[in-house]
This record gives structure tokens, sequence and C-alpha cells, in this order.
């Protein structure tokens, strides 16, 4: 099939350009196809010096949907002509004889389209969209109707169950005797073993993370929190001077034993300072503070815990502090 039509008014268009413009090969590639099968529309169209053409940017109808684009190829002709290669892929859902409806394309000077911005120089397909927003600017633009074409859609259905009707399968073959044991066991086995080693997994997993041992904690804080607690109490301001050293006592023995475990309770106060004054000068211990102020408060403690001694509750809490300053300063092993 192949037919021509004028750009008008042809007196001027046919002194610049030859004036025409020509359509043919109008074919689907395929005349019966399989529902949602893809087919292509093509058609060629010969385009006179000085022409652009303006092309439906895709086919949509409620038979067909477009799997894509307009595509097109450019091949150059004798005096000047251009021939393009069109193509409409498409995709047809719906089943018997259908068509590909019948649709426009406009064709123009290639002047007024570049002027109005809807091609650049060298094209010879005008933007779709700009032109059907604007037509009026392109006075020359001239409507040819492209035919349509029809084709037999068939059903992925055999003639046998199309004849017969289809029916959704009875509820005995979903849920009853007639569906498919072999399948419906090991559906079964498998969403049982699933089901036993997610949940063996998980207990596992449970079982570890409660069970998972507790980090242990920092001398240095645990100390500075209990010297913090015993001044919040104050022994001391109720009269328990005693008490108050031998519970301060306690808890820097505690921390010191961290370092040396020779330093425990059996290390009378006078051997522990001599060998803290001692360890506090040897690379291994640099983290031990120095032990001056230590060594005077924990004389002093000696005195209240084993003497007469009784101190205000304000010198008391000095000592204390010291000693808790003295700890703030050590760093942890």
């Amino acid at each position: 099939m192949a037919f021509t039509f004028a750009i008008g008014p042809a007196a001027a268009l046919t002194q610049e350009s030859g004036g025409t413009v020509s359509v043919s090969d109008i074919t689907l590639s395929r005349d019966t196809v399989e529902i949602g099968d893809l087919i292509d529309l093509s058609l060629v169209i010969d385009l006179a010096p000085g022409t652009i053409v303006f092309l439906p940017d895709s086919l949509d109808t409620s038979d067909f949907e477009s799997f894509g684009r307009v595509q097109w190829t450019a091949d150059s002709l004798a005096s000047d002509r251009v021939r393009l290669a069109v193509t409409y892929p498409l995709i047809a859902f719906q089943v018997g004889r259908i068509a590909v409806p019948e649709f426009p394309i406009f064709a123009a000077r290639k002047r007024e389209a570049t002027n109005a911005q809807f091609a650049e120089e060298g094209d010879h397909v005008g933007r779709w969209s700009s032109f059907r927003n604007a037509p009026s600017e392109t006075p020359s633009a001239r409507m040819l109707m492209i035919p349509e074409q029809s084709l037999w859609v068939t059903s992925i259905l055999d003639l046998e169950d199309a004849s017969n009707g289809v029916q959704p399968q009875p509820l005995a073959d979903v849920v009853g005797g007639a569906r498919h044991w072999p399948a419906t066991i090991l559906l079964v086995l498998f969403g049982t073993l699933f089901t036993w080693v997610l949940a063996t997994s998980g207990n596992k997993l449970w079982e570890a993370y409660r069970n998972r041992p507790t980090p242990p904690v920092d001398p240095r804080l645990a100390a500075l929190d209990a010297f913090d607690a015993l001044l919040e109490e104050g022994l001391h301001r109720d009269g328990d001077v005693r008490g108050f050293y031998n519970r301060a006592s306690n808890i820097t023995r505690r921390f010191i034993e961290v370092f040396d475990q020779r330093w425990g309770p059996a290390h009378t106060s006078t051997e522990l300072m001599s060998d803290l004054e001692t360890a506090a000068v040897l690379p291994r211990f640099v983290k031990v503070a120095a032990v001056e102020n230590l060594t005077e408060v924990m004389e002093h403690a000696e005195e209240v815990k084993f003497g007469g001694a009784r101190p205000p509750a304000d010198e008391a809490e000095r000592d204390v502090s010291a000693v808790r300053a003295w700890v703030e300063e050590t760093e942890s092993p």
C-alpha cells in the first residue's frame, strides 16, 4: 500500500522542496499471534527535502498496549529525499479479530519546526508532545491518517477447554482427596523440617544470649562508685567514724588487690604503703599514682580503727576524699 499527499500551500512548498510526503509498506510483523505476544507495526515514509514528520510516541488502545516508544531509522535517497523506516512495538491483550486503529501523522516544513524548537537541525522526526501542545507554530503542517491494520489473536487455552468452558477447580481438588498427594506429603515434610530447624536454631540463639558472660566491671570505676556511696551515706556525720574508716579501708584494699594479690587483708597498712612506694617507681606499675598523700591517710585510718582516735566528721571526710582522689588518678590494670 502506498499513497502520497502534499503540504500546502503547494506552490510555495513545491518551489522549496518538491512538496510531497509518501507513506508505503504499512504492515504488521504477523497476522496471527497468541494473546500477550509482541508484534511490530511498520511503515515507510519518504520525505521531500526540507520536510519533517511528527509521529505519535506510542499507540495504546483497549486491545493493544505499547511495548515501547516509536523507533525509526533514516536513509538518504536521490534528490536529497529521506526514507524513514518506522516501527511501533505492540502487545495484544484481546482475543479474536482485532485491529490497530487508524492514527494520524503530520508533516511540515523543517524550518518552521526548528524555529518553533520542535526539532533540532538535522532531525527528520520532530517532538510529538511539543507539536501537539502548539500545532499553530507550524502552519504548513498537514495530517495523514495511517489506516487500521487487523490481525487475529488466539487464546492460550486449547480448543477443547474453550469449547467446554473454563471453570475453576472444585474445592475437593484443592483441599480434598483429589489433591496431588505426593506433592502434599513432601510439602508437609519440608514444612515440618523447616519449622524444627527454625525452632532449634532460635532456642540455641536465645540460650546463648541469656547465658552470655557478664562483662567485667572496671575496678577503678567500682571503687569510685563505692566511695561516692560511702560519702553519701554519711556514717561519719552520724557519729560512726570508726565504721566510716573501716568501710573506706576495705574499698581501698579491694582496689589495690587488683594490682597484686599479695596486697590483701594479710598485709598491714605499713607493709602495704611500703610496697606501694616501691611499686610506684617500677615500670610494670606505672599506672599507680604517687602514694605520698595516701600513706598519711592510711596511717591516720589505722589510728582510728585500732586506737582511740575519733577525728571530727569534716576531717574524716577529707581523708576519704583524698583516698578517692588517689584512686581516680590511678589507671585500672
